[in-house]
């Protein structure tokens, strides 16, 4: 039975996708425990012949960005637990996956610890929390790459297609779903900070206008939770809707973006 499926969106990551793939066929769990998916959005560099070297299972979507590449991984998955890499990243070790194999017994979300590489300084990250509720309101990761979920759990959550901040709402989501929570001990993939990463872009009106809407979305999870009703509103507040609101108007009066560029 194939217990991973490891779901890879890619756009124009020809500098770094066949060292993310390299790190994931290395591993030294039998090749028949997980399936790598990889999702390419319609790149216009090299990056997929580069992937068709590999025993890939290949799917097509036109700049959904990584949400909407994502989204079609899931539906493709066939595996107990779904995994999510970028295509810039890479598994730290070649026995990761073998040891995640031994820790995931039905659980429904296991955190995954990473090694942030930023621009070359290096420094671990691993989720602190002991309490769920404290958890959604107050962790800053909420990257999909930072947890391995079952893929039972991960049924009707999907997310947000076309925009960048994509998995705030998909990662809180399957934290208000989730019965059982459990960690892994060690790093288990490389986050490379690159310079077209949607982090480490300008803030635009465009990027500004994503981010809120993904916020937006969090009132609808007080209603679909209401056992985490007053964590995600501790958390809307805490992220500052009308100073937000106040940089989009001045971003948008400055001319920095259009909404007709958005539209585009």
């Amino acid at each position: 039975m194939c217990k991973f499926s490891i779901v890879i969106p890619n756009y124009n990551k020809e500098k770094y996708i066949g060292e993310c793939l390299d790190s994931v066929f290395n591993q030294d769990i039998e090749k028949d425990k997980y399936e790598v998916i990889v999702v390419e959005d319609g790149s216009n560099d090299n990056s997929l012949e580069i992937i068709k070297r590999y025993p890939v299972k290949i799917f097509y979507t036109n700049r959904k960005r990584a949400g909407g590449a994502r989204n079609l991984g899931i539906e493709n998955a066939k595996g107990e637990y779904v995994v999510f890499l970028d295509s810039d990243d890479y598994l730290a070790s070649t026995d990761v996956l073998s040891k995640l194999d031994k820790k995931a017994n039905g659980q429904d979300v296991i955190a995954l610890p990473f090694i942030k590489d930023n621009f070359g300084t290096r420094t671990l990250v691993k989720d602190e929390f002991t309490d769920m509720g404290e958890r959604i309101q107050k962790t800053k990761l909420l990257a999909c790459t930072v947890r391995c979920c079952k893929r039972e759990l991960l049924e009707n959550v999907r997310f947000t297609e076309y925009i960048a901040y994509e998995d705030v709402c998909f990662s809180l989501e399957t934290l208000c779903k989730c019965k059982t929570y459990d960690y892994f001990e060690e790093p288990f993939f490389v986050y490379r900070k690159v310079k077209d990463s949607n982090t480490t872009q300008e803030v635009s009106g465009v990027i500004m206008t994503d981010l809120m809407q993904e916020l937006s979305k969090m009132y609808y999870l007080c209603f679909k939770y209401p056992k985490y009703k007053l964590n995600i509103l501790g958390r809307i507040k805490a992220d500052r809707l009308p100073l937000r609101l106040e940089i989009l108007n001045t971003l948008i009066e400055d001319d920095k973006n259009t909404f007709r560029e958005y539209f585009r």
